[in-house]
């Protein structure tokens, strides 16, 4: 998952950024509510660790305005002491669960695989939020790049069972270029390792030529570093082999949504 810590606290904020890289998940951390919600307007995230008790703009404050950027975003409410109104915020309002001071890697491990299981629902209830036309998310154009054919065969298989229409595919990454080249694509979905042309070298390419065209890179769980460092430069996001189609399927909706709302300015 995509996870933004808002805290105030140095401390606080170092130790859950090594807790959750450690889990796998991709960190970004602020210090202040305002920083946090500038950073929605222009990144996706999947769950954000929010302070309570912070200067300027307040914890709740700052979860409410992240709702309003991105609806799908829940959060987990960080309080030195369980305040009674994090108790009564349901999830359909962005509270997932309240965290209490001091607390354990257990917890928040715990916390992350309940919100895993309940994710896909949620972001199903706001598919489409934008009210784009239907015709464009499934005609965005979208270029599917692997050097294994059979990858590369059942992405696009599957994507098609979703409704996407308009997929290339290429087997390198100096042909994925060549192709981009030509069509400057919505959405490329690359592994990282690759002959003649690398994936982080397509994504150099593309964010070069086409800031807005969305990366989403496939990794082995070898090369998840490299996958990390791809997000940071850029990359809407990554996806480990074996690739869980369900879940490539969902953030390739996003991606396309991210694409278009850029263009819609």
């Amino acid at each position: 998952m995509k996870i933004l810590i808002v805290d105030d606290d140095p401390a606080i904020r170092e130790y859950l950024e090594e807790v959750l890289n450690l889990m796998g998940h991709t960190v970004v951390s602020m210090k202040n509510g305002y920083d946090a919600i500038d950073y929605v307007k222009e990144n996706d995230i999947n769950l954000a660790y929010i302070d309570v008790d912070m200067p300027g703009i307040d914890g709740f404050e700052t979860q409410k305005k992240i709702r309003e950027i991105d609806p799908k975003v829940s959060s987990v409410m960080i309080s030195g002491n369980v305040v009674d109104r994090l108790l009564k915020t349901p999830i359909e309002k962005g509270v997932f669960v309240s965290l209490e001071k001091p607390f354990t890697i257990e917890q928040i491990e715990e916390i992350n695989k309940a919100y895993e299981g309940i994710r896909s629902p949620l972001e199903f209830i706001y598919d489409n939020r934008f009210g784009f036309d239907p015709e464009k998310l499934i005609g965005a154009k979208i270029l599917i790049v692997d050097d294994e054919v059979e990858i590369i065969t059942v992405i696009a298989e599957y994507l098609e069972g979703e409704g996407f229409n308009n997929l290339e595919t290429a087997n390198n990454g100096e042909e994925a270029i060549k192709m981009f080249n030509m069509k400057e694509h919505d959405v490329i979905i690359t592994d990282i390792v690759m002959p003649k042309k690398s994936g982080m070298e397509i994504l150099r390419h593309v964010k070069a030529l086409s800031e807005y065209s969305q990366v989403i890179i496939i990794t082995a769980n070898a090369d998840k570093d490299t996958a990390i460092t791809a997000v940071k430069l850029g990359a809407y996001d990554y996806i480990e082999k074996p690739l869980d189609l369900g879940a490539l399927s969902r953030i390739v909706k996003r991606a396309v949504e991210k694409k278009l709302l850029l263009d819609r300015g």
